[in-house]
Order: structure tokens, then C-alpha cells, then sequence
């Protein structure tokens, strides 16, 4: 009896401790801090005179299944004439939340030989798709030891996600071991995007140097930013301070170093409400007696595809005098939903709250886009932009008429695209940004991204070799 009288209190005390809401991790695991570093800093990592990124757009699971597959299939299909992939010549991978898993993941764990060694990639593209098929949600929260969870603050269950990353996909590595991956050649220089939630500005996680993202501008005494030497700076267009600014760990007296590229992952794919903000104490703004802290939330927020910052780096680098670039080109993995009009719940009620939240997203990420292809289009104007090319990857391209040569389903009219692949368009239509996704949609998306890098791989070719003063159909 005794025994149940000093059981039954603590049971309810625990109880009503996790109820209040109150941080059970303490401030030293949910806010990162560091004493004030000498913040390392990195040599960029030039390869040759083409300039080759890849930008990696959210979208959830469905992003890093999806980046995960075409990475794949640019492995199998896209060769140069030594027999290595394009992969091999890949600089710079920019990415945002679930891009970010993904694109993590692959400069991770990329096997450190080339792609000639078949044996090798076939294994690590086998366990790569397999964990960017993983239901995170799942292991995170839907475990019977872990529901007391959803009773956390957001930021408590960011460093859960933390944890789930660094167990199954990262481990502990940091900025400064990927930095020693980077400058070996194994894998591309890593740009993990994210939002500055207290100014609006991007924060960047990457060991790049932040001047190389200094596009030309000049700031005029009102305050006010005008990009050089364009029709912009002629005109009387003005853009705020900060509106256009990026932020690096150095601005908050943070070494990057340091920082686990988990950290950085989960602050790219924090969605507001869901997960995070992600915590850091600006040592530069904080004092014993008022720290400050920097919130840092979903990179797609501020740029859905994470192209932005490949413009910056290539904007600052091909507007040198001493640039090696010659050329270069942009591959862009969007894996975003399409809007279908018909996607409502009822006549009057058109939308339910969770509709109305994910179809503003949506359209948000829709007109991002399109002012960022707008941005690409004038910059290519300018002749010293003019040779840098690109190639768009999406899902949606396999209603392509001009891809159905690669859909060897002869049971259907070349004209007419088979059942199998046609859902894969409503099911993206359909599917939410979450972290888990279904095992058929899964399956669909691996077959579409075969597809759709067959109907580029020649574009990818000649805008490489052709750029490297070598044409692919004539090696």
C-alpha cells in the first residue's frame, strides 16, 4: 500500500511536468552556443574552368526521394567519354528542406572513388533510396515512448529530428570533416539553405566563403541597394537593406566548423509550427547578462529551389576579370506539388484548414519560382552570364511528349502516357509536404526520374563536353 502512495504522486507530478509545456532538455540542448571561435576559414574549393551546381528544391519526402533517384539516374545514364558519370564534375549542390536530407545524405556518404567503381554506387544508391524512403515521422514520433513528444515546443522537437538524422543518416560529422570530403574531390561543395526568421534574410550553412556570394551591388547613402551595371541600378528601383541579404554563420560570431551538418539539415527543414525554429546564441549581439539568439526556420520560406544562391555564386564569380569559368550550367531537381483547380473539398467550403495552409504554400512556392526564372532570363541578357545554361528535372516532365520514347511500356500508343506514370502526377498533386511517403508513390517517382534524366541526359552531355570544348555526340 505504501508502495502505491509514493508511486501514484510521481506518476501524476511526471504527468503534469510534461503537460505544463515546460523544456525537459534545458537550454544547453535545445540552443546551440559556442564560446566566441576564430572562425576557421575555408579555401574555395575550383575544379576546372566550368562551373556545375546542382539546386535541390523541398518538398518533404517526396524531395529526397525523388533528388535521391535522379542522382541515381544521372549516375547510370549520364556518362562522359572516360566512362565516369556527370557526377564527378558536379562543384556546388545547393538545397532546401527536404532537399537538404537528401543532398546531406549523398555528400555524406558518396563512396570516395569515382563512379567508375559500378559495384561501389550500386550498394550506396541501394541504401541511399532506402533511407530517403524511411518514414521519419514515424520513427520520430509515432513510437509508443515517444508520444509524450507532442506535448514539446517546436524547437524541442527539432532536436529530436536532430537526433533521428544523426543516428540514421549523418552521424556526428561536421562542417569541417565534410570540408575534408570537399577538398579530396569525393563529393560537391555542400550549401544547406535556410531562413533568418528575425530579419527575413538567408542563412547559409556552407563552407564557402561568404564573399563569394557578394553579387555586384552598391549601397547608396540612403540605405538603400541597387544591383550594378544593370537596368535595375539605372532606374530608380530600390531594395531594402536586407531584403536581399545573405547570412553566414560568421555573422553571429559562430564557426560553421563545428556545427554538425545535422544542425544544419534540421534548421533548412523546419517547418514553421512543425519543427523548430532551430536555436543559435549570436555571440557577436549577446552580452553575460542579455544573450541574443537567431532563429533559423524552413530554407524554403525564402527560396523553394535553392536557387537564389547558386545565382549569387555564379553572378560573383563569372562577373570576375580573373574567373577560370568559361561556362557553366545549372541542373535544377524541383520536386514542388503543381496546383490542380479541381482540388477542393466542396463547393462552399473549398478548402479545410489544412488545405488552405499547404495550398498557400503552394502557390507561394509557385510564384517564388516564377520571379526566380524571370531573375534567370534577364540575367542571361547580360553577355557575362549568357553561357551558363540549364536543365529542369521534375517529375511532371514525364507527360512529355517528347520523353515517351523512354517509357518502354508497349502496351500503350506512344501518345498516350500508361496508367503507372499518369498517377505519379496525381499523386504529387495530391501528397502533402511531410516527411514520410507512400511506398507505390515511392516506387513511381524512382521509374519517372529513369525517364526524365533519359529525355535530358543529352542536354547535361553537349552543355558539359560542349563547354569543356568537346561535343558529346562526337567525343
Amino acid at each position: 500500500m505504501s508502495i502505491r502512495i509514493i508511486r501514484t504522486p510521481a506518476v501524476l507530478l511526471s504527468f503534469l511536468f510534461i503537460l505544463s509545456g515546460c523544456s525537459i532538455f534545458g537550454k544547453n540542448l535545445i540552443i546551440y552556443t559556442q564560446e566566441m571561435p576564430q572562425c576557421a576559414d575555408y579555401e574555395l574549393i575550383d575544379d576546372g574552368d566550368f562551373f556545375l551546381a546542382v539546386a535541390v528544391s523541398g518538398g518533404g519526402s517526396r524531395s529526397a526521394v525523388w533528388s535521391a533517384a535522379v542522382f541515381r539516374e544521372l549516375f547510370e545514364q549520364v556518362k562522359l567519354p572516360d566512362g565516369r558519370s556527370i557526377l564527378d564534375e558536379v562543384d556546388y549542390i545547393s538545397c532546401v528542406s527536404g532537399g537538404s536530407v537528401s543532398s546531406a545524405y549523398y555528400c555524406i556518404n558518396k563512396p570516395a572513388v569515382d563512379t567508375t567503381h559500378q559495384e561501389e554506387y550500386d550498394l550506396f544508391f541501394e541504401k541511399y533510396l532506402k533511407a530517403m524512403r524511411s518514414n521519419i515521422e514515424a520513427a520520430v514520433f509515432y513510437r509508443p515512448l515517444n508520444w509524450y513528444r507532442i506535448f514539446l515546443e517546436p524547437p524541442e522537437k527539432a532536436f529530436f529530428l536532430k537526433w533521428h538524422f544523426e543516428n540514421e543518416f549523418y552521424g556526428e560529422m561536421t562542417f569541417d570533416e565534410l570540408y575534408e570530403r570537399q577538398a579530396r574531390g569525393v563529393c560537391p561543395t555542400l550549401i544547406v539553405n535556410t531562413t533568418h526568421m528575425d530579419s527575413g534574410a538567408k542563412f547559409l550553412f556552407t563552407t564557402i566563403p561568404p564573399e563569394e556570394f557578394d553579387i555586384p551591388f552598391r549601397e547608396d547613402l540612403d540605405g538603400f541597394e541597387y544591383f550594378e551595371d544593370t537596368g535595375i541600378y539605372q532606374s530608380n528601383i530600390m531594395y531594402e537593406k536586407g531584403i536581399l541579404e545573405t547570412l553566414f554563420c560568421k555573422d553571429i560570431g559562430v564557426d560553421v566548423g563545428e556545427i554538425e551538418v545535422s544542425r544544419a539539415v534540421v534548421a533548412s527543414s523546419a517547418v514553421p509550427l512543425v519543427f523548430g525554429p532551430l536555436l543559435l546564441e549570436d555571440n557577436i549581439r549577446s552580452t553575460p547578462d542579455e544573450p541574443v539568439y537567431v532563429h533559423l526556420s524552413d530554407g524554403g520560406i525564402g527560396d523553394t529551389l535553392g536557387l537564389e544562391s547558386v545565382m549569387e555564386l555564379a553572378m560573383t564569380r563569372f562577373s570576375r576579370g580573373d574567373c577560370a569559368y568559361k561556362k557553366g550550367m545549372v541542373i535544377i531537381i524541383d520536386a514542388n506539388q503543381h496546383i490542380d483547380p479541381e482540388d477542393t473539398e466542396t463547393v462552399v467550403r473549398a478548402f479545410g484548414l489544412e488545405g488552405i495552409i499547404e495550398r498557400s504554400r503552394v502557390v507561394y512556392a509557385y510564384r517564388g519560382k516564377t520571379l526566380a526564372y524571370y531573375a534567370i532570363m534577364f540575367v542571361q541578357s547580360d553577355p557575362r552570364f549568357r553561357d551558363i545554361s540549364f536543365v529542369y528535372i521534375s517529375p511532371y516532365l514525364v507527360s512529355d511528349e517528347s520523353l515517351m520514347d523512354y517509357i518502354d511500356d508497349s502496351s500503350y500508343p506512344k501518345s498516350v502516357l500508361p496508367p503507372e506514370l499518369q498517377g505519379i502526377i496525381n499523386n504529387f498533386k495530391a501528397t502533402p509536404t511531410r516527411f514520410k511517403i507512400d511506398r507505390e508513390l515511392a516506387d513511381s517517382i524512382e521509374r519517372a526520374a529513369e525517364i526524365v534524366v533519359g529525355g535530358v541526359k543529352d542536354d547535361i552531355l553537349n552543355n558539359y563536353l560542349g563547354g569543356c570544348g568537346t561535343d558529346a555526340s562526337n567525343p
